[in-house]
């Protein structure tokens, strides 16, 4: 479908070509023949022809876009709705509702019946009508007759001959229609019935199936409620104790993690104290006057200066200082809360 577009887009780049190559001609002082003058209308009229073009497939594209969506949109609807009604069958099928979808149809369909019924005693009552008013006309007509039978002619005794084979006619006539007349009213006085019984047996369906839902409804709450119950109950006997007796054992190997970090610490600086108070005590037992080495050693530079005794009780203080006290109480808290 591109290929027009690029042959026409190669004769563009082409007349550009030979317009650029026609005004460097000129510039440098050459004169062209007249011929390439007349490649600027083909320049404009090949853009143009070009612009219709890319207009007209534009146009064409948007258009057959457009209709594929609709069709897919369509088509999408469409399977939607297939499968939403086989959805449904499927449902109404599984919980009994396809008998009384079948008694409602049952319903519509006497219903037309009940009123092609209607339809056709409102006709034969018509019709009945009709022959008792041809029979009263041809009863007056031949009543006039017998109130001038003196004056008879011989037009009017075949007028009475007439009237009296057509008033017979217009008995039987009427006798018939009253006959269907009867016959029609007892055919809709029949449909009704039928037309009763059908609504009374599509309620007596839905009502069944509605206490078989309401029923099934109940069950399955009552099951839930008793899963749940199961669920609580387990908890409360299994799950609970399990954690708390996790939680106690890991609240346990913290402390005794955290007594033996501890009793460490306090061994350490309890042996850090015995070592400083022993180098006290030799330090103390030593006799005043100095050896000979001191002596000579007191020339040399002077040494720094010993440290300082420190207390034991100030030592125990600083030793204990460097516990951790809110992690021991915080622990204490929880389990004094949990064994409560």
């Amino acid at each position: 479908m591109l290929a027009p577009f690029r042959r026409s887009l190669s004769r563009a780049h082409a007349v550009s070509n030979v317009r650029n190559f026609h005004g460097s001609a000129t510039r440098l002082g050459f004169h062209l023949p007249p011929v390439f003058d007349g490649l600027k209308d083909a320049k404009s009229a090949a853009v143009k022809e070009q612009t219709a073009r890319v207009k007209t497939y534009l146009r064409n594209w948007s258009g057959n876009t457009a209709v594929a969506v609709r069709k897919r949109a369509e088509g999408f609807t469409a399977a939607t709705e297939v499968i939403f009604s086989q959805l449904g069958s499927q449902l109404n099928r599984a919980t009994g509702y396809e008998d009384i979808e079948l008694l409602k149809k049952n319903v519509v369909e006497q219903e037309a019946r009940i009123n092609v019924s209607r339809a056709a005693a409102t006709a034969a009552k018509r019709a009945y009508e009709e022959a008792v008013v041809r029979r009263s006309q041809s009863q007056r007509e031949v009543n006039e007759l017998l109130q001038r039978k003196s004056v008879w002619t011989d037009a009017d005794v075949g007028r009475f001959t007439t009237l009296v084979r057509e008033d017979h006619l217009y008995e039987q006539n009427e006798a018939k229609a009253k006959e269907r007349v009867a016959e029609s009213d007892a055919e809709v006085e029949r449909e009704l019935n039928e037309l009763l019984k059908s609504i009374l047996s599509r309620y007596h369906e839905e009502q069944v199936w509605s206490d078989k839902i309401r029923s099934a409804s109940t069950y399955g709450s009552m099951a839930a409620l008793g899963l749940n119950l199961l669920v609580f109950i387990m908890a409360t006997l299994v799950v609970e104790p399990w954690k708390r007796r996790r939680l106690a054992h890991t609240f346990e190997k913290k402390v005794e993690e955290l007594s033996a970090q501890t009793g460490d610490l306090i061994q350490s600086e309890i042996q850090k104290v015995n070592l400083r108070l022993g180098d006290l005590e030799l330090r103390s037992s030593t006799p005043s006057n100095p050896p000979p080495e001191i002596i000579v050693s007191a020339v040399s530079p002077p040494s720094p200066a010993p440290e300082p005794a420190v207390d034991p009780l100030t030592q125990l203080e600083r030793m204990l200082n460097k516990v951790d006290w809110k992690t021991v109480i915080l622990a204490v808290a929880v389990c004094s809360s949990w064994f409560r």
